[in-house]
């Protein structure tokens, strides 16, 4: 759990805002980004409480995602070509300085970021970031938890990220996100991603992440493509359960994604091929697995939507690294539920889910205010 100070969080964020307003400043104005002369702030707080009640037939591990409140702040700013983006999520779990970016825009929708930042190969975590009130369900999917939620992919990058969107033919569209920086370590036998605030970079190698999406109305939400994504993740304290010997966790995660709007319906599929490589002296093991999911929402009259998901994970169950390190990894889970928008920015959900992990099966029931202010 990362419990950084938030007056040092703050003061990272003044001296980036300073830095960006200097250059900004000091950058001539182009025909081409007459748009962005002017410059701009954008400031959401996405707020959640929830209830919940869960059964197991083991002993299960209390996840971030649990906690009662939460409180996820979204500041974004624009000056010229620059762009400044942080969120720092607060709860009952935590406090983390979640993202942190500095950004500048080469050609128009072309972004080059520096800083902390979600890896584009997640297909779930590029649409939806902490704030619960952006998603219809009240959980994501198991393979997409962030790191300290028992997450068993890498979800946040250090380093350098280029985001572009270009049109494709007259209606159509073509997005291209690449990342490169700073992975995450194992240490007590989870991931921990890059800290900002408190930042312990030994050891630490270069992820690579890949994002390619086709948009058939390049301004709508509709999108299909592949993500990739290579990771060397170094083991400090030899904390690795089945195989204590193993000092890198090699990762590769393929993938294929489908976001598809069309009238009342949302749906989403996506399915990941993760490779895993556990080295060390005198230990060699691969290991092969494929995660996926697939989410269809409806909405109904009066501000309500009908969901469900269906999880599952293929032949994660061999996997030794998942059986020592990550017992509660969901192989199974199905989930339904019903949220009711009671009013603009505000949303009550409620789900309903069963699900399967390596020591247990559980059922839960999850009711969830969720809000976006202002």
């Amino acid at each position: 759990m990362k419990v950084p100070a938030i007056p040092s969080a703050t003061a990272v964020l003044a001296v980036w805002w300073s830095v960006l307003a200097g250059c900004a400043s000091a950058q001539p104005a182009s025909d081409d980004h007459a748009n962005h002369e002017q410059p701009g702030k954008e400031l959401v707080v996405f707020l959640s409480a929830e209830a919940h009640n869960i059964s197991s037939s083991g002993s299960t591990e209390t996840l971030n995602e649990d906690a009662w409140f939460a409180a996820d702040i979204v500041l974004a700013l624009t000056r010229d070509r620059f762009r400044l983006f942080g969120e720092y999520l607060l709860t009952t779990e935590e406090h983390d300085l979640e993202r942190f970016q500095l950004g500048y825009e080469l050609v128009p929708n072309t972004l080059i970021w520096l800083g902390r930042y979600h890896q584009p190969a997640s297909a779930w975590n590029t649409e939806h970031h902490h704030g619960r009130y952006l998603q219809t369900s009240v959980t994501r999917p198991s393979v997409e938890l962030w790191e300290d939620e028992q997450g068993i992919v890498p979800q946040h990058i250090a380093g350098l990220l280029v985001d572009s969107r270009r049109p494709l033919g007259e209606s159509a569209g073509l997005q291209v996100s690449v990342g490169a920086g700073l992975g995450p370590r194992i240490e007590e036998g989870k991931l921990e991603a890059f800290d900002l605030v408190d930042p312990h970079e030994s050891g630490r190698h270069v992820s690579w992440t890949a994002r390619l999406a086709y948009l058939p109305d390049y301004a709508g939400q509709s999108s299909f493509g592949l993500v990739a994504a290579h990771h060397r993740i170094p083991v400090v304290d030899g904390s690795i359960v089945n195989l204590p010997q193993t000092t890198e966790v090699q990762q590769d995660v393929y993938g294929a994604f489908i976001n598809w709007y069309a009238d009342q319906w949302k749906v989403v599929a996506v399915v990941y091929d993760i490779r895993i490589d556990l080295r060390g002296p005198g230990t060699s093991r691969r290991e092969h697995f494929v995660a996926g999911y697939l989410e269809a929402d409806r909405q109904l009259p009066n501000g309500f939507t009908a969901f469900g998901r269906i999880e599952d994970s293929g032949n994660a169950r061999n996997s030794t690294y998942l059986a020592g390190n990550y017992p509660d990894f969901e192989l199974r889970r199905f989930i339904a539920g019903l949220r009711w928008d009671v009013r603009p920015r505000h949303a009550i959900t409620l789900e309903l889910a069963r699900g399967e992990t390596i020591r247990a099966r559980q059922n839960e029931v999850r009711l969830q205010w969720s809000a976006a202010v202002p």
